[in-house]
């Protein structure tokens, strides 16, 4: 998409702010009004806007709009869906984002002059309860068709250890899919979520519909601070889960002793630096969650140092670039 000017100089980037919420606006009307879906083929502003009782003038506007995005194709008067966005913008996409792009703006976007003042409406959030977990489930589920699982693959496959591992753990796993990636990809492994009930319910049952490779998953049902693993673990992995740690040093000591001999936990989460102002992504991002109470991102190194902390041997570290910002692999071992 090529939606970011050229120019990065300060006034530029400025004019931009102003054309980002449109192309926001954009895309969730796309989603309201099914959009993406109907224009899986080809159709003009004239059709689609029989079929959807809207003013043809305007929706052609609108679509006009999404071709400049790059979401759409348009050709003798006629759009349909850019081949690159299907598989994230139609509902049935098997990498669908659908779910997270109507869920996630509730919680990062807000007016942060009124939540500034403290006079935001908003009901307290509180993302350590079951129920906010259970309403984000359909979300998390598309965040990790839709780019997540495969991010978190090729840092699991870059691993030494990866190849002769026989058993995995996901701490916190938000969703069946990295599980039952790791299953096909790997049917002598085999692996193991652990979730809050309500999300492991839903993981259990997405299990029991997956076929052969569900059937190499298990599911322990509870809050990770309390419930027991298991152990003889070969990789443990906690991917944007640690902020809900009652005590951070505790749990890492507590997955050191779940791991096999020769096994390695891995943190994928994010580091922030220059006095807690970078990364944008996350510094941005996250802040509307900040000013509702809910400020968890890490400092850079603090995840490392909690390993030592919690008796790992030796700890490695390095940065890893995947579509939805920058973040920091941490590696305990021994």
């Amino acid at each position: 998409m090529t939606t970011h000017p050229d120019d990065s100089s300060v006034p530029a980037r400025l004019f931009d702010l102003i054309q980002a919420p449109l192309r926001w606006q954009l895309v969730a009307a796309g989603l309201e009004f099914a959009l993406f879906d109907r224009l899986a083929t080809p159709a003009t502003a004239a059709d689609l806007a029989a079929d959807l009782a809207l003013d043809a003038g305007r929706l052609g506007f609108v679509l006009d709009a999404l071709a400049a995005m790059e979401l759409l194709v348009k050709a003798d008067g006629r759009y349909r869906l850019a081949d690159e966005a299907s598989p994230y913008l139609r509902t049935d996409g098997p990498r669908s984002l659908r779910d997270l792009l109507t869920t996630l703006p509730r919680l990062r976007h807000g007016d942060v002059a009124a939540l500034l003042r403290g006079e935001t409406a908003d009901a307290p959030l509180d993302m350590t309860a079951p129920e906010f977990w259970d309403r984000s489930a359909f979300s998390l589920r598309a965040f990790h068709r839709g780019m997540g699982a495969a991010a978190m693959m090729a840092v699991l496959e870059s691993l030494p250890e990866w190849p002769s591992a026989q058993r995995f753990l996901d701490v916190g796993a938000g969703s069946e899919t990295l599980s039952l990636t790791v299953a096909e990809r790997r049917p002598d492994m085999t692996a193991t979520v652990v979730d809050l009930p309500p999300m492991a319910s839903r993981i259990a049952g997405r299990l029991d519909t997956a076929g052969a490779a569900g059937r190499h998953v298990a599911v322990i049902a509870g809050d990770f601070n309390d419930t027991e693993w298991g152990g003889g673990y070969d990789v443990i992995w906690a991917s944007l889960t640690l902020y809900y740690a009652r005590d951070l040093v505790a749990l890492l000591a507590k997955a050191r002793q779940a791991l096999a001999p020769g096994g390695v936990f891995v943190s994928l989460h994010e580091g922030l630096t220059a006095e807690r102002t970078q990364p944008e992504t996350h510094v941005v991002g996250r802040l509307a969650a900040a000013l509702r109470g809910q400020g968890r991102s890490f400092d850079r190194g603090a995840i490392a140092a909690a390993l030592s902390a919690a008796g790992f041997a030796r700890v490695d570290s390095r940065d890893v670039a995947t579509a939805f910002g920058p973040f920091r692999l941490d590696c305990g071992r021994g």
